[in-house]
């Protein structure tokens, strides 16, 4: 069983014990016999209630979401009938051995006139146990899709809000940039330059994040050009490095979803007299086809009143694991560690495009 759905069970422990006392307490009053034994009849009940769960959790958590789910109809028909034929049979197989030992009557496997009818029943109880499960399971995931697709919208919608409330006119801005390039002297290269990566960071902000996904690469100079930015206002001895991988090829991934970890390596960094021992390491690249890894490593002085912010990970790496856990569920892993003056975070995504 896979480790959410083990998760769900936890949780949901009470709500499925009650569920089947309540379908052992059904089934002993549809066909209670007074003419037969209590304790055969109870223990028949357990027996058939107990090979139930099988086809009940098996089609909810491995043949709906593994086969349905990724369109493999015909895997997914033959799966069904195999486990409702089975497991009909196998219930069947052995309540017949609990009817022969409580009762010490009748044979195990009697004439098929006698049979008939409980192979039926029983196959047809591991086909509602199973259709019941797959229909639960598949309402369940839909009401869940759509719980998170709101809280998606709902997120969007309070980031494009607060982005306009601090928004400036884009054009008077450029523009005001544009005339402080031109007065800064030709020969103060760096000063222009700076100016010219923060329009461009600025420009990717207004015009290139209207979009839920953006190019990998358009990401990546983002990254760049803030980077290279931040390092002018460390020391020259500062050791600052961005590493990204050349292969990295070109996918689609949601807007700043980078800089947040970006951003927190500098903000935490450590402010050592000695800059050579101010270290930020950044690494992206790719782990597999589908897979792309994001590494900041950044050295922090406990004595500097930082331990508070290094628990927390920060207000933005907290907005960065809400957002990956609404628009990347199941895909990501967001690790934030630290030892005697390091602190590392690594994020692994799985990108769809």
């Amino acid at each position: 069983m896979a480790p959410k759905a083990t998760g769900w069970f936890r949780k949901h422990k009470l709500l499925h014990v009650l569920m089947w006392t309540l379908v052992m307490a059904f089934s002993f009053l549809a066909y209670y016999n007074p003419a037969a034994s209590i304790f055969s009849q109870v223990a028949n009940v357990v027996v058939v209630s107990a090979f139930q769960t099988i086809p009940f959790y098996f089609s909810a958590y491995v043949l709906v979401p593994r086969l349905l789910y990724r369109r493999k109809f015909a895997a997914f028909i033959i799966s069904f009938i195999v486990l409702v034929i089975g497991m009909g049979l196998t219930t069947l197989f052995f309540t017949r051995i609990v009817d022969h030992l409580t009762t010490h009557t009748g044979k195990i496997i009697p004439d098929w006139k006698i049979m008939g009818p409980s192979v039926d029943l029983f196959v047809w109880n591991s086909i509602l146990a199973a259709f019941g499960a797959s229909g639960l399971k598949i309402l369940s995931d839909r009401f869940r899709m759509e719980k998170r697709l709101v809280e998606v919208e709902k997120e969007k919608i309070q980031t494009e809000l607060s982005f306009l409330r601090s928004q400036i006119n884009p054009h008077f801005l450029f523009n005001v940039m544009n005339t402080i390039y031109f007065q800064i002297e030709k020969t103060n290269a760096d000063a222009r330059l700076s100016v010219e990566k923060f329009s461009e960071m600025l420009r990717y902000q207004l015009y290139e994040c209207t979009t839920d996904k953006i190019q990998i690469q358009k990401e990546l100079l983002y990254i760049q050009n803030y980077v290279a930015i931040q390092t002018l206002r460390m020391e020259k001895e500062s050791d600052v490095s961005l590493m990204i991988d050349d292969e990295m090829g070109d996918f689609l991934v949601a807007p700043l979803l980078i800089l947040p970890i970006v951003e927190n390596a500098f903000k935490h960094v450590s402010n050592f007299k000695e800059a050579a021992r101010n270290k930020i390491h950044l690494t992206v690249k790719s782990q597999d086809e589908k897979t792309f890894f994001v590494e900041a490593v950044n050295t922090y002085d406990q004595s500097d009143g930082q331990k508070h912010l290094l628990q927390t990970g920060g207000l933005g790496i907290q907005n960065l694991q809400r957002r990956l856990e609404l628009l990347y569920p199941g895909r990501h892993e967001l690790n934030i560690s630290k030892n005697t003056d390091t602190y590392q975070t690594i994020l692994k995504l799985q990108y769809d495009d």
